[in-house]
């Protein structure tokens, strides 16, 4: 996960316009390298030329942020552009102004980071809300300056400055209101509340005393039935506790929706918050196409079997180090391609990441996710470990983010986010990775394959049922919490599976589980078509690795707020909303998994292009052996079956001659 969403980003005041700017984009997904550093050479100082601080993250200072020093220079800037003749001097007083807003924003990410090492920390909790505060009210208080100058003589230097991408966000921004700037802070107040909810106990009181989830985990003597009765009594309490400040957010979301202009929060965060170039109607018939395509697909695949001795070797990665991961998937993202190789080793040396578990006394946010360092052009990634083999597939995900970040040069104040085309950009690299499954795991490289490749199913029907979720909550804001849970089971049966628990009221109540409900509304429908893309990838990469890497590349490149169905095209990648494609997608998948025979006129990979590494059709190890070996198998009957047919022959003439004989 990306964590930019839980910041409320202040873009998309010309959410539209903006993304028909860049739909019209037709430059080569492969050529976006080129493309972006024309662009900075041509817009020097709108995001200068990707400049990374190589400054270890020990060394780089954190500050109470004091916004004199931009307060100041927005203040100087609104007098030289009411003076002719003094261009320069708006120039600097804009790049002062931006920059400025950078170091806010790499501060505010900072404390961010403090605060989620532990939740329980009052002083990181206080300096995170200040931060947060202040990067909204600031953000807000910049654009409105500069759309002063904007509205000047000098428009046409400060709209060269700011380049064809940002200058209609300044030119048609709406600064917000009293009761937006409350709403925003009562909606981070909010989430702090959660935030502390959800990292502390629940309790309940029954008949034989007060039961806790950590007093449970401590009762040795009980037997099944009496477990089940606390521990559902327990995820009720929890479902009441967090379901109640859900019904909260949602309040506070419909207001700012209305005070936005939009019919409701589902359609405002569709097309103003993520910036999105397909509507909800679009995500409701992709959800409908995975129910008929992606759903029987994920059954048959749980079918297959998987050596259970790839798993135990898969489970001994439990054991491993944070430097053992850092080492193993270091290797690996070399392999991939060296550029990222070399980004990696930046990562590292640099002290850019936070892996571990929470220590004793300590509430560590449960949650894995990256945010960019403006002022230092790089980023920080946050995870915490479970200590399974999903530390490597974190450490992957979020290095793809990572990676996206080290080539962005948007300055803060102008950057967007596209959901979708960053989620490609992390779970792309994740089925890249397959490819190097055996040096990575040996012997649990089947498993790991596999596990990836259902991820990647699970993952579109969760973000399906959440999309379907929300949207049903935000357009009806009054909802209750008793109907939220029958709602949330009503879709999840409609998808044919029990994705959670269903209790006997016919409900579900553990959906409040999941934090992006709460941080990052209607968010969760880009990991499905990220996905599903990362699918299309994975499935490119078994005939044409070097045109895969290529790709993802070129995916990186692409920045952070690139239009998700524009940049599919351009990439060649399938539009997954077209239900023919999202089809052939699923049957790739098959074929690839070994569950059916390839058509008559389908092209099966190369075993050169699909072998690298170790891995066979299916992405499973040792398969030119499997090859050969059924190929040797084949020749073996064949020449028995000849050798059988001359056998009956010669005891055929025999028995004839006999017979002759005797009648003789």
């Amino acid at each position: 996960m990306n964590k930019g969403m839980w910041k409320r980003n202040l873009r998309r005041g010309a959410a539209l316009a903006l993304t028909l700017v860049m739909s019209l984009s037709i430059a080569a997904c492969g050529a976006a390298q080129e493309r972006l550093a024309a662009q900075a050479a041509g817009n020097a100082g709108v995001a200068g030329v990707m400049a990374h601080e190589a400054v270890p993250y020990s060394r780089r200072p954190y500050e109470h942020y004091d916004p004199a020093v931009m307060e100041q220079a927005m203040a100087d800037f609104e007098q030289a552009c009411a003076v002719e003749g003094r261009d320069e001097e708006v120039l600097r007083l804009y790049d002062a102004i931006v920059d400025e807003y950078d170091r806010l924003a790499t501060l505010t990410y900072m404390a961010q980071l403090e605060y989620d090492a532990d939740v329980s920390d009052e002083q990181a909790a206080s300096e995170q809300a200040y931060t947060t505060d202040i990067y909204s009210e600031m953000g807000d208080k910049a654009a409105a300056c500069l759309k002063k100058g904007m509205n000047s003589s000098y428009k046409k230097v400060l709209a060269d400055k700011m380049g064809i991408e940002n200058a209609p966000y300044i030119e048609y921004y709406r600064e917000n209101t009293g009761e937006l700037t409350e709403l925003n802070r009562k909606e981070q107040e909010l989430l702090r509340e959660y935030d502390k909810l959800a990292a502390g106990d629940f309790t309940v009181e029954l008949e034989n005393g007060q039961w806790s989830y950590s007093r449970l985990e401590r009762e040795p003597d009980l037997d099944d039935g009496q477990y089940a009765e606390i521990e559902d009594a327990l995820v009720r309490e929890k479902n009441r506790v967090l379901g109640s400040k859900f019904r909260e957010l949602v309040q506070v979301r419909r207001r700012i929706a209305e005070l936005k202009g939009y019919d409701n929060y589902a359609q405002y965060s569709f097309e103003a918050v993520y910036g999105r170039d397909y509507t909800l109607q679009d995500a409701e018939e992709l959800c409908a196409d995975v129910k008929t395509s992606i759903v029987p697909l994920n059954n048959d695949i749980w079918h297959m079997d998987v050596a259970q001795e790839s798993y135990d070797s898969l489970d001994l990665m439990e054991e491993s180090s944070t430097e053992d991961i850092l080492a193993c998937v270091g290797r690996t993202v070399q392999s991939v391609n060296p550029e990222l190789g070399e980004i990696f080793r930046y990562m590292q040396d640099n002290e850019l990441y936070d892996i571990r578990s929470g220590e004793d006394g300590q509430d560590r946010m449960d949650n894995n996710y990256t945010v960019g360092f403006p002022s230092y052009g790089d980023a920080f990634i946050f995870i915490n470990r479970n200590n399974t083999f999903t530390d490597y597939q974190s450490l992957i995900h979020e290095f793809g983010h990572f990676s996206s970040y080290y080539y962005n040069s948007v300055p803060e104040l102008f950057q967007g986010y596209s959901v979708d085309v960053c989620e490609v950009q992390s779970q792309g690299l994740e089925m890249l990775a397959n490819q190097y499954a055996v040096d990575m795991f040996g012997e649990g490289a089947e498993a790991f394959e596999f596990e990836s490749v259902t991820d990647m199913l699970y993952v579109t029907i969760m973000s399906c049922m959440l999309q379907e979720f929300e949207e049903a909550v935000y357009m009806e804001p009054d909802m209750s919490l008793e109907d939220m849970n029958r709602t949330f089971k009503e879709i999840q049966d409609s998808y044919h599976g029990w994705y959670y628990d269903v209790y006997d009221e016919g409900v579900c109540y553990d959906w409040v589980d999941v934090s992006h409900l709460f941080y990052s509304p209607l968010y969760y429908m880009g990991y499905g078509t990220s996905a599903l893309s990362a699918l299309d990838l994975w499935t490119i990469s078994r005939s044409d690795w070097d045109g895969a890497v290529d790709t993802y590349m070129g995916l990186l490149h692409e920045g952070l707020d690139a239009p998700y169905r524009g940049t599919m095209y351009r990439c060649g990648l399938r539009d997954v909303f077209d239900s023919r494609e999202l089809e052939s997608l699923a049957g790739d998948v098959r074929r690839l998994q070994g569950l059916e025979q390839d058509g008559e006129g389908s092209e099966v990979p190369s075993q050169e292009d699909a072998g690298r590494a170790g891995t066979n059709l299916e992405g499973r190890p040792d398969s030119g052996l499997r090859v050969v070996g059924l190929l040797v198998m084949a020749g073996i009957c064949v020449i028995l079956v000849f050798q059988i047919m001359i056998l009956c022959t010669g005891f055929v003439i025999i028995w004839l001659l006999v017979r002759k004989k005797r009648e003789e």
